[in-house]
């Protein structure tokens, strides 16, 4: 039998082409793309960040902003920021759903940036959660959580199905983390302090990470002994990451969603800024003050330090 020379190697086709592409995620991403920018949000595609432990460059999908100005003069502003992740899972995911007894602390998990992000209470200092009375409003706060998930494979063999924890969403949940850490960080490190004649302003930049899956999205949940799967378009997942910085085991809330939600999750986001900015506008003396405090407390350390970040940050 004759050897196949290099030039007669099989190419792939236009069809197998169009088909491998629409297995993956490159599609969906567009999509998403488009659908962000049709509702007002500037998108990156494939912004690039640098994944401090490891010291290699990572991507995220898209990350995507919007604005919401808070008083009529002075420019004033808080950001809604997404950092997304793009899937197309060719098998369903199942999430493990329960009832939290702590929801009503879960507030505590919605990660913000910038100025003024903490404030005061007589001599207490509060977190921007506390000060907009969060746990009243915020979805992390209601509704059912998960903690663990699993995806679907078949056997070598093709006798039978596995559930298994995929490496593949492994990476994709920890990417957002290092993502999201990494954008706190840098919005933090790139405050400096205002000049002898200006005026500091409201600059507060509000974190959803969202993974947004194209295909089937499952509840899983035992009754009476019982598993039961239920199809979904939204699920909590809570997962926990120990964090070099702070040699601290942090918890992290993670919005899953079907591709189909994404319009409805972007009226909860836009909902949820609403709601913050009204608590702004109602307690602006109280918001006043606080930059004001912020700012004597990083003239202090003028000259100190590069980072004025153990000034703007709540701990």
């Amino acid at each position: 039998m004759s050897k196949k020379s290099p030039t007669a190697i099989e190419s792939i086709s236009t069809r197998q082409m169009k088909d491998a592409i629409q297995r993956s995620g490159y599609l969906l991403e567009q999509r998403v793309e488009s659908v962000l920018v049709e509702e007002g949000y500037y998108v990156e595609t494939n912004p690039v960040f640098p994944d401090r432990e490891s010291g290699k460059s990572r991507e995220i999908d898209i990350r995507a902003g919007s604005a919401r100005e808070i008083y009529k003069k002075g420019g004033h502003w808080i950001y809604p920021t997404l950092l997304c992740e793009c899937e197309n899972n060719l098998q369903p995911v199942v999430f493990f759903v329960k009832e939290s007894l702590t929801a009503f602390l879960h507030h505590y998990e919605v990660r913000v940036s910038g100025i003024p992000v903490r404030f005061w209470k007589e001599e207490d200092c509060v977190a921007l959660c506390e000060f907009t009375g969060m746990e009243r409003f915020h979805h992390y706060c209601r509704g059912w959580i998960a903690t663990q998930y699993c995806t679907f494979q078949l056997k070598k063999d093709k006798s039978s199905w596995m559930a298994l924890h995929s490496e593949e969403q492994h990476d994709t949940f920890n990417s957002l983390i290092k993502c999201l850490e990494y954008e706190i960080a840098k919005h933090f490190d790139e405050w400096v302090l205002p000049g002898d004649n200006e005026e500091e302003v409201v600059n507060v930049q509000v974190y959803y990470p969202l993974l947004i899956l194209q295909g089937g999205l499952y509840c899983g949940s035992l009754d009476n002994g019982n598993l039961t799967l239920k199809k979904s378009k939204h699920v909590q997942f809570r997962k926990e990451l120990f964090l070099p910085r702070t040699n601290e085991v942090q918890t992290y809330q993670i919005d899953v969603i079907s591709e189909e939600y994404l319009r409805d999750y972007l009226r909860i986001v836009d909902s949820e800024m609403e709601k913050i900015k009204k608590a702004f506008q109602r307690r602006r003396q109280n918001v006043f003050y606080a930059m004001e405090r912020i700012v004597q407390e990083a003239k202090a350390l003028k000259g100190k330090q590069e980072s004025y970040r153990a000034c703007l940050e709540f701990k």
